[in-house]
């Protein structure tokens, strides 16, 4: 291999690891993108669900293949509601307008997890959206321990 061979692979090398986090993002089936109203979007069967948190209320939209908004005339929704002290809740989501839903629970936007499911034509789909969670500072033995042990982290 000559010198010029060897540099091109040495590029090759660095722009596949460069773009290795991205296609990672990518492999995530459209989880935290950020759809047409902003939001956090996740791909349920045919069917995207974006949600978005704005003015301390929690708002669901149900987006076909082209992330265009739904009628919410003949879809219904719940959500089950967990926070950080383990309680739990399960509503019923409320629509509003042409194309939402919201919670209407008035700590609904404290939740740690939120799994909804909605009925469209007779079928149901569901996820959960977990909110970002900042690992608790444990010394580095702590962690040693955990990652070695595949036990769950303590989170905030």
């Amino acid at each position: 291999m000559n010198k010029i061979e060897k540099r091109n692979n040495q590029i090759l090398i660095a722009i596949v690891i460069a773009i290795m986090p991205i296609m990672n993002l990518f492999a995530q089936n459209g989880n935290n993108s950020n759809g047409p109203h902003n939001g956090t979007i996740k791909k349920v069967k045919s069917y995207h669900i974006e949600t978005l948190i704005k003015d301390s209320k929690v708002y669901f939209f149900i987006l076909d293949e082209k992330l265009k908004p739904l009628s919410n005339t003949e879809i219904t929704g719940t959500a089950s509601l967990i926070f950080a002290d383990g309680k739990s809740k399960k509503v019923e989501l409320a629509n509003v307008g042409i194309d939402t839903f919201i919670v209407n629970e008035i700590s609904a936007h404290t939740y740690t997890d939120i799994q909804v499911s909605f009925k469209i034509n007779g079928k149901s789909i569901s996820t959960i959206f977990s909110k970002e969670r900042k690992l608790e500072r444990f010394s580095k033995e702590i962690t040693k321990h955990y990652h070695e042990q595949s036990t769950e982290h303590s989170y905030k």
